[in-house]
C-alpha cells in the first residue's frame, strides 16, 4: 500500500506544479496582451501594404538609344501615349494605405527583356540620374503626390569595349533587382532592347523599411536597330490583283531583315503568306513578291484583304494596308478585245472605202443656190458659183475614168435647179466669156462640158485656189493645141449654102 506522507506529497508537489504553471500562463498571458496591440498594427501593415503601379508604360518604339559621344542629349523616353501634339512621359503611382507612410524612396535601372532579367549594360541619364552612376533616384512625398513622371529620363548606349565596366558598376551600386548574380557574360544579351525596373522602399513613421518586389514596364526597343525597329510599308506599285494570286507586286517598307520577314495576307479567318526569296529583298527597303491565291476562285465582285508585315524573330507586325483582289480574267491583256477592236477598225475601213468608190447616183449631191448677179465688170475677178461647184465636183476626188465623169455630168444636167441656171443667158455668158468663139460654139452645153472634163483630167494638182481668171487662162492654154489641130487644111470642112448650090 502506498506510504501516506509520500502520496501527500506528490499531491502536494502536483499541487505545486499546477500552481506554478497557472502563474506562468497568467504571467504569459499579461505580456501577450501588452504587445497585441503592436502585432496586430504589424498584420495589419503587412496585408495593407501600398504598391508601386506602373500607369503610363513607356513606348517601346520610336526611341533612339544615343551614345555618350554625339555630346548631345539622349533625349526623353516618350510614354506609350504620346502623340505630336500631346506629349506624355513614363509615370509611376503609389497605390493603397499611406496614413503611416513617410517617404517613398524609388530606383530606376535598367534590366535584359528576357528572364532572369540580368543588369543591363547601357544607362540612365537625366536630371534625377547622379552623374555617371547609369540609373536613376527619386524621392517622393505620397501625402502631396502619389504620382510621379519622369519627364527628363533618356537612355545612352555604352560601347562594346566598356560593356564590363559598366556593369562592374552596377555590382558595386549594388544594383541586381532579381538577384541574378553574375554567372553570364554579355555574350547573349540583346544591345538592342531594354526594360525599366522600378524598386520601392517604403520609410514609416517608427522608422521601420520595406522594400516591395521589382516591378517592370514593357520592352523598350532601340529605333535604329533593324533587328528591332518599327516595321512600316510605305506603298505598292498596284493594289490590286487577281484572284488566281501571282501577281508580282513591288512593295517599298523600312528596314527590314531579308531572313527575318514575311508578308501576310489575311481576311477574317483566311491567312497566306506572300511568295518571296531572300534575294527578292532590295538593301532592306523593298521587297518584290507575288501574291497568294484568295480562298475563293470564283469571285463575281471585288474583295478586301489586310496585308501586313511581321517580324519572325518577335512578331512585331506593321499597320496594315489594304489590297483588292478580282475576279478572275482569262485575257488579263485583253487580246480578244483588241483584236476585236482591229476588226471592226478595218471593216469600216472597208465600208468607207466601199462607199467612195460607189457609183454618184447612191451618194447625195447638194447644189448650191445661186447668189445675186453681179455687173459684168466684176465677173471676172469674182467667182462663179456655177463653175466653182463643178469645179468642186471635178476636182476634189479624184476620177477613175472619163466614162464616169460623164456619168456624173448627165445626172447633174437631169437636176431641175441646175437645168433653169444653165438655161439663164447671162451664166452661159459668163461660162462661154473665157473660151474662143469657134465653130463649135453652138454645141450643147453637156459636149462643151465634157471636153472640159476630158481636157482637164490630165492635171493632177488642185486648181481650187486659182481665181477664175486664172482658171480660165489655164484652160486656154491647155486647148490652144486642139485649136490648131482643127483648124488646119486636112480638118477643114467646107460647108456650101443654099445659094451657092
Amino acid at each position: 500500500m502506498a506510504h501516506p506522507s509520500r502520496s501527500f506529497a506528490s499531491s502536494s508537489s502536483r499541487r505545486g506544479r499546477g500552481s506554478s504553471c497557472s502563474l506562468a500562463s497568467k504571467s504569459s498571458s499579461g505580456l501577450s496582451s501588452q504587445n497585441r496591440g503592436g502585432d496586430s498594427e504589424m498584420l495589419e501593415r503587412l496585408l495593407n501594404k501600398p504598391k508601386l503601379v506602373v500607369v503610363e508604360e513607356p513606348k517601346e518604339r520610336g526611341m533612339r538609344f544615343r551614345y555618350e559621344c554625339e555630346g548631345r542629349s539622349a533625349g526623353s523616353i516618350p510614354g506609350a501615349s504620346s502623340t505630336e501634339t500631346n506629349k506624355s512621359q513614363p509615370a509611376i503611382e503609389i497605390q493603397g494605405p499611406i496614413e503611416h507612410l513617410k517617404r517613398v524612396t524609388v530606383t530606376v535601372s535598367l534590366v535584359t527583356k528576357d528572364p532572369p532579367h540580368r543588369p543591363h549594360p547601357h544607362c540612365l541619364v537625366g536630371k534625377d540620374c547622379p552623374n555617371g552612376s547609369g540609373i536613376c533616384v527619386v524621392t517622393l512625398n505620397p501625402h502631396s503626390n502619389r504620382r510621379h513622371s519622369f519627364s527628363n529620363l533618356g537612355i545612352q548606349c555604352v560601347r562594346r569595349k566598356e560593356l564590363d565596366v559598366s556593369l562592374q558598376k552596377r555590382r558595386s551600386q549594388n544594383i541586381d533587382p532579381f538577384q541574378t548574380g553574375h554567372t553570364k557574360g554579355i555574350e547573349d544579351m540583346d544591345m538592342n532592347v531594354v526594360r525599366l525596373c522600378f524598386q520601392c522602399e517604403f520609410e514609416w513613421d517608427d522608422g521601420g523599411k520595406d522594400c516591395l518586389s521589382p516591378v517592370l514596364s514593357n520592352p523598350i526597343y532601340d529605333k535604329k536597330a533593324t533587328t528591332t525597329s518599327q516595321l512600316k510599308i510605305g506603298r505598292f506599285n498596284q493594289y490590286t490583283g487577281s484572284c488566281a494570286g501571282k501577281t508580282e507586286i513591288y512593295m517599298l517598307c523600312d528596314k527590314v531583315q531579308k531572313d527575318d520577314i514575311e508578308i501576310i495576307f489575311r481576311r477574317g479567318s483566311w491567312k497566306a503568306c506572300g511568295e518571296f526569296a531572300q534575294t527578292d529583298v532590295h538593301r532592306q527597303i523593298a521587297i518584290v513578291f507575288k501574291t497568294p491565291p484568295y480562298q475563293e476562285q470564283d469571285l463575281t465582285e471585288e474583295v478586301e484583304v489586310s496585308v501586313v508585315l511581321r517580324r519572325l524573330s518577335d512578331q512585331m507586325e506593321s499597320e496594315s494596308i489594304t489590297f483588292t483582289y478580282l475576279p478572275h480574267n482569262p485575257d488579263p491583256y485583253e487580246v480578244k478585245r483588241k483584236r476585236k477592236i482591229k476588226s471592226d477598225i478595218s471593216f469600216r475601213e472597208k465600208s468607207c472605202g466601199t462607199a467612195d468608190g460607189a457609183p454618184a447616183a447612191e451618194q447625195p449631191f447638194h447644189f448650191p443656190q445661186p447668189q445675186t448677179m453681179m455687173p459684168p465688170e466684176d465677173r471676172l475677178c469674182a467667182p462663179q458659183p456655177g463653175i466653182f461647184a463643178l469645179e468642186e465636183m471635178q476636182y476634189s476626188e479624184p476620177q477613175d475614168s472619163d466614162t464616169d465623169t460623164a456619168i456624173i455630168i448627165n445626172q447633174m444636167l437631169e437636176i431641175p435647179e441646175l437645168r433653169e441656171m444653165l438655161s439663164d443667158p447671162s451664166f452661159n455668158m459668163s461660162l462661154s466669156s473665157g473660151f474662143e468663139q469657134g465653130p463649135d460654139a453652138n454645141l450643147s452645153f453637156a459636149n462643151l462640158d465634157l471636153n472640159l472634163n476630158q481636157n482637164f483630167s490630165t492635171y493632177s494638182q488642185d486648181f481650187s485656189h486659182y481665181s477664175d481668171l486664172q482658171f480660165n487662162m489655164l484652160v486656154n492654154e491647155s486647148q490652144a493645141p486642139q485649136a490648131e489641130a482643127q483648124d488646119s487644111p486636112s480638118n477643114m470642112v467646107q460647108v456650101k449654102t443654099e445659094e451657092e448650090l
